[in-house]
């Protein structure tokens, strides 16, 4: 099957995509949508692969800043395809998740779903990889939250 090919053939051309954008709000160091698009697009182009998107699950919530503001939550399970010109296809299914207090939650969550299905299948490097499993956190039970809208995401 050609995408199999073509998809090891991106793999062999991809660079390494360094964390070289700044959240400023909380300090850390991220790989933005933005430059995987960049740095993947020609090939992509070059290969002759294109994705689509399928929601495949949703949860939509209202929650609240401490200031008590508006926030907009969104989690999306997505199917991307990836597609060869010969017909063939290989598909993967990420989560999407994402904030914001405007109208681009939805939004933010496609970017980064999409940007996760990219670092997946073509497992491109970091110049810094740290091991996720390297953190813990401490969890505090929540007040009661608001129940959520709801279809048979996970």
């Amino acid at each position: 099957m050609m995408i199999h090919e073509k998809m090891i053939a991106i793999m062999r051309d991809a660079p390494i995509i360094g964390k070289d954008s700044k959240n400023q709000q909380q300090g850390f160091m991220f790989r933005g949508v933005d430059a995987v698009y960049n740095r993947l697009h020609e090939l992509l182009a070059k290969h002759g692969v294109y994705t689509t998107s399928e929601i495949i699950g949703d949860v939509h919530e209202e929650r609240h800043t401490k200031s008590g503001g508006a926030l907009i939550y969104r989690l999306y399970k997505i199917r991307y395809t990836f597609h060869a010109e010969d017909g063939s296809s290989v598909s993967t299914e990420v989560a999407g998740e994402a904030m914001d207090s405007g109208d681009k939650a939805s939004n933010k969550a496609f970017s980064v779903a999409h940007k996760y299905a990219f670092f997946q299948c073509f497992t491109i490097p970091t110049a810094e990889m740290i091991d996720p499993d390297g953190e813990s956190h401490e969890v505090v039970s929540q007040k009661q939250p608001a129940k959520p809208e709801r279809k048979d995401v996970f």
